[in-house]
């Protein structure tokens, strides 16, 4: 009996979680359609002022992120330096530039 008991309890609390999995998959494909759409309308909007908007987003979302690019490479190259035993005087500069860039571009993609 106690046996019993114990299944029946465990099929209750499972049951649950389990009916909850597909709201979950739907909210997320949901979601998913909902950013789709909204990337589709500005893409295909007739407004030029739109798509002037949209090109000038893009374009300053490559310059941040060939930017990011330059800054990393010096930082690299700074970090090396440091291993050697010597300081490069911008280093703290560019990990502060480079900090900002990427939260900028993080922003800048999810708008």
């Amino acid at each position: 009996m106690p046996a019993r008991l114990v299944f029946l309890l465990l099929v209750l609390l499972v049951l649950p979680a389990f009916s909850q999995q597909p709201n979950l998959a739907r909210q997320i494909n949901q979601r998913i359609d909902a950013h789709e759409q909204r990337i589709s309308r500005i893409a295909t909007d007739p407004t030029p002022a739109k798509q002037i908007q949209a090109a000038a987003r893009l374009q300053s979302i490559h310059h941040d992120a060939e930017e990011l690019a330059t800054v990393s490479a010096s930082v690299q190259s700074g970090l090396q330096q440091l291993a050697k035993g010597l300081l490069v005087m911008d280093l703290d500069a560019n990990l502060k530039k480079m900090e900002k860039l990427s939260k900028k571009l993080r922003r800048e993609m999810y708008q």
